[in-house]
């Protein structure tokens, strides 16, 4: 199943942001900074979908694991690479300067 895509540089993104927002709800949006893809804005429909979906993903590997409580120090944020919040702010803070 091929999703539609379409893709915006930043600046046309920021420049386009309610445009932008309006195709997300039907087609996912790459943006691209210096020509590489960078991000990726989904639906919020979309996205709590994926999340539900690796959240029983991640309740699957656990219980093909075995015992659950021998991998205490194993942790869904570190194998998805996931910041805490406030490191994304304080980056996006850092670029707007």
């Amino acid at each position: 199943m091929r999703v539609k895509q379409d893709f915006y540089s930043l600046a046309e993104a920021k420049a386009k942001f309610s445009k932008v927002v309006e195709d997300a709800l039907s087609k996912d949006i790459i943006i691209t900074r210096n020509g590489k893809p960078a991000v990726v804005v989904v639906s919020y429909d979309k996205y709590t979908k994926i999340m539900d979906f690796v959240d029983k993903v991640w309740e699957l590997y656990l219980l093909d694991l075995g015992d659950p409580s021998l991998f205490k120090e194993l942790k869904l944020e570190e194998i998805f690479e996931i910041e805490e919040i406030e490191d994304t702010e304080a980056h996006q803070k850092e670029e707007e300067v």
